[in-house]
């Protein structure tokens, strides 16, 4: 069956069918003939759910917003304030950077990102949301221009981030040394609650599945996969391969 997502839901709603129609996609592929190769398939197949469910909502939104009263997202190419926080990933998202990042990097900048990322985790691996936040540590995914490196790939909390103003987002990260409450940012509930949906329904599914479904350090999580790429075929096996 077919979820339709509608303008007038609210982002609570909007979350719980997104979670749900991720579950049941998710469940399907895993009950299919779904090898090792494809286990990034699982990520990407949820992401094109969501991005569709987003563009149902909000068809026009960026040209015409003042038609839906759509709240457009002041994020931009190359703004950065939030790619510092500590981001819960499922697996087969971890997987799907993976891939995109051996397909598509030249062996040299693959290097040194590794060196980056293992740094990253060392510096970050005890630390908590807040904490995270507070050490301000760059996600070493971030070019010299600070935009993305793997963004067609980005995670779904990735997507979920997202801000109605700037200037907040510069405040925030004057104060990150101070608690989450103080650092308040305006978003777009309709986009926060389809991506967070999303993700939540994928983790339950893989769960269910009785696989290990995620890693509450994204840095931590891509430097091991891009470390050992045998954990693919460990984790589709059923193991607890990542630490």
């Amino acid at each position: 069956m077919t979820t339709t997502f509608s303008r007038s839901d609210t982002p609570t709603t909007l979350r719980a069918k997104a979670w749900s129609a991720a579950r049941a996609q998710t469940d399907e592929l895993l009950d299919g003939e779904l090898g090792v190769d494809d286990s990034s398939r699982l990520a990407t197949e949820t992401i094109r759910l969501a991005e569709r469910a987003l563009a149902s909502v909000a068809p026009r939104a960026i040209e015409k917003p003042e038609t839906i009263g759509w709240q457009v997202p002041a994020c931009k190419a190359g703004c950065h304030y939030c790619c510092r926080q500590q981001i819960h990933v499922t697996l087969p998202e971890v997987f799907a950077l993976a891939d995109h990042i051996q397909a598509c990097w030249p062996e040299g900048r693959q290097q040194a990102l590794r060196k980056k990322l293992r740094v990253a985790a060392e510096k970050s691996r005890s630390l908590d949301r807040d904490a995270y936040f507070a050490a301000y540590i760059p996600c070493p995914l971030l070019d010299g221009e600070g935009k993305c490196g793997a963004y067609a790939v980005r995670p779904l909390l990735c997507r979920a981030y997202n801000s109605l103003d700037v200037e907040a987002c510069k405040l925030a990260a004057k104060n990150a040394h101070k608690p989450a409450y103080l650092r308040g940012i305006r978003a777009n509930g309709a986009m926060h609650g389809i991506m967070d949906g999303a993700f939540g329904g994928l983790k339950e599914s893989l769960l269910n599945a009785g696989l290990q479904a995620f890693h509450p350090n994204l840095v931590d999580a891509l430097d091991q996969a891009l470390s050992d790429p045998s954990l693919k075929e460990q984790w589709r096996g059923g193991r607890q391969v990542f630490r």
